[in-house]
């Protein structure tokens, strides 16, 4: 009982509507002296939740906002530069950090957007959260004192500009997702922030915002923020409603929302079919609800049926879309991913080129929004270098390394300014997929969901893409830039069969990863290891840099021909029983290569 008057206390005091099970959850986190991690979209109240939770518990807020170029010293504390020119590296001469504090005072360490910060900062944590200490050097060790509790906000693993955290910093945090609220609930925080606004306005912007969650062109869609945005401004921009509200739509929603890659359309084009769609709505509010229940229900029943077809005829499930003029969305994505696993045998089942297009449009999307929900975040490490400082320049002052060196001299000298600089990642890679007879099916539609990796999240990256079987075929050279959708939709239309010949494709690979400006090389062979045609691949892939194998586990795969491939690349293999386990073993590769990479330079 307790509990849920604290609950109620938080929502009068932070304004807050709704989330009553959410702030009970993260109540009893806090208050046990949990760590909390809050993870949910951008907009739901992360930070208001947590800052809210911490405030009517009376810790005081230490706030850290993620940016990947935080460093570690500015998260324990730094020295004073004047303070140590003048007496040396004293107690005194310590300016703690937020994390110091938060120890010190049995405060709360709030970490907005932690998933945005560099590894190095994240693992820092490590001891804090464990034991309660950490050692900083020349200081000796700090430990919290009762109260101290970390809690964190993150963004969904699919958010562009994020990464995982380490598995050991996230075993430390209890987590509570946030997700959109319900319609009335927005509807009711838009309301409390503009009053006087009339309750249409309200509605037709909680709408818009809400359809871009749901628009098959759009990624990711606009939190309630943008609803709001929408109600300040619209009649300020013009005295009609429809008027206005466009015009605010249009200045809103751009930068709130992340276009699918593979959209034919832009951004404005959808915002205006947006609220075009929204005010060919008449209905009053109430009844809108009402039917909108009645939809949902119907596509419910819709798709149970979809369900019993697919378990029994896909090209049945196909013919019944393309009479209905639709395809799976964001929803159904057992559907699209049940057609790309079978489209090489829907080409051949399916009479109508019109269906056949149909369902390769399909594959294509579910392809990609697969690949995207099982690869999660991926960040590749920058390059940091320590040198002198270039007058005009911006870079991190190396602020220990600096004073070091003009303690030891004892007198400033602007040459001895050391400053770090992070450098972007260059790599080429040369991947090879096997498309003949031994990888068809669902092997080929895995290759595809490695390009897709490749192309879509490690953008940093110049890539060469080649699928062979007797022969090798270059679908994509290092150098050249073409759309995601026309490579998935090549290989899915290549016809596996004929022999195998890994040689081939291997020694193709090497002159066209010849080509990359970067000396930093790398090969991914995807196959089972069975070739049928040429020599060993073994002394082709020794000419590598490093080579790495990925192989599909099959009933004639052959792991003594993959690991020989891979030892003489001076590599690693990877055994695959699914498609589910090539995205995180392409991250894996990349990440060791650009670690590989890294130690080299350095």
């Amino acid at each position: 009982m307790a509990r849920m008057s604290g609950v109620a206390a938080i929502q009068r005091e932070s304004r807050i509507v709704g989330r009553e099970k959410e702030i009970e959850k993260a109540l009893a986190a806090v208050s046990s002296g949990k760590n909390l991690m809050i993870e949910g979209p951008v907009g739901v109240g992360k930070t208001i939740l947590a800052v809210a939770v911490a405030q009517h518990l009376g810790r005081p807020i230490f706030r850290v906002d993620g940016d990947e170029r935080y460093t570690e010293q500015k998260l324990s504390g730094w020295f004073d530069p004047p303070i140590v020119l003048e007496k040396g590296y004293v107690p005194e001469a310590f300016i703690p950090g937020p994390l110091t504090s938060a120890m010190r005072e049995g405060g709360v360490l709030f970490m907005n957007e932690m998933n945005r910060m560099p590894e190095g900062v994240q693992n820092i944590l490590l001891p804090a959260m464990d034991e309660g200490i950490i050692e900083i050097p020349r200081i000796g060790t700090v430990r919290s004192v009762p109260g101290f509790v970390v809690i964190g906000t993150q963004n969904p693993r699919e958010f562009v500009a994020t990464t995982a955290l380490s598995e050991a910093l996230s075993d430390r945090f209890e987590l509570l997702l946030l997700d959109y609220q319900s319609e009335a609930e927005e509807v009711e925080i838009v309301r409390k922030n503009f009053p006087k606004a009339s309750e249409e306005l309200i509605d037709r912007a909680v709408w818009i915002t809400r359809r871009t969650r749901s628009h098959p062109n759009i990624r990711r869609g606009a939190s309630v923020r943008a609803a709001m945005s929408i109600v300040r401004m619209s009649e300020t921009l013009s005295s009609d409603l429809i008027e206005g509200v466009g015009k605010a739509a249009h200045m809103a929603l751009p930068t709130r929302i992340e276009m699918r890659e593979e959209s034919k359309k832009t951004a404005d084009e959808v915002i205006e079919e947006i609220v075009m769609e929204c005010f060919s709505i008449t209905q009053s509010p109430a009844a809108r609800r009402l039917e909108d229940a009645k939809k949902e229900e119907f596509e419910r029943r819709r798709r149970s049926e979809e369900e019993r077809l697919r378990s029994r005829d896909i090209p049945d499930l196909i013919r019944i879309l393309e009479q209905n003029g639709e395809e799976p969305l964001s929803g159904d994505d057992d559907i699209g991913w049940a057609i790309a696993q079978n489209y090489a045998q829907l080409r051949i089942s399916l009479d109508d080129q019109g269906l056949i297009e149909m369902a390769k449009r399909i594959a294509i999307k579910a392809t990609i929004r697969r690949v995207l929900q099982l690869l999660g975040p991926v960040s590749l490490p920058n390059f940091i270098s320590r040198n002198e400082y270039r007058l005009g320049e911006e870079a991190e002052i190396d602020i220990e390394s600096t004073l070091d060196g003009m303690v030891e001299k004892g007198h400033v000298d602007p040459r001895d300014i050391i400053v770090e600089r992070r450098e972007p990642r260059k790599l080429a890679v040369a991947l090879m997929l096997d498309a003949s007879l031994s990888m068809s099916g669902d092997k080929l539609a895995i290759a595809t969901a490695a390009v897709a990796v490749l192309a879509y999240r490690l953008k940093t990256i110049d890539y060469l893409l080649i699928t062979f079987n007797d022969r090798p075929s270059v679908l994509k050279k290092v150098n050249q830039a073409r759309n995601l959708d026309d490579i998935i939709s090549d290989l899915l239309d290549a016809r596996a069969g004929g022999y195998t010949n890994i040689e081939w494709a291997l020694t193709r690979g090497k002159e066209e990863l010849g080509l990359a400006s970067t000396r930093n090389r790398v090969g991914i062979m995807v196959t089972d290891g069975n070739f049928t045609v040429g020599d060993d691949p073994a002394e082709a892939a020794s000419r590598y840099k490093r080579l790495f194998v990925i192989m599909t586990e099959s009933h004639d795969c052959q792991p003594g021909t993959c690991e020989s491939m891979a030892a003489s690349g001076r590599g690693k293999m990877y055994s695959v029983a699914s498609f589910d386990e090539i995205p995180k073993v392409l991250y894996r590769v990349m990440r060791m290569v650009s670690q590989g990479a890294l130690s080299k330079q350095t």
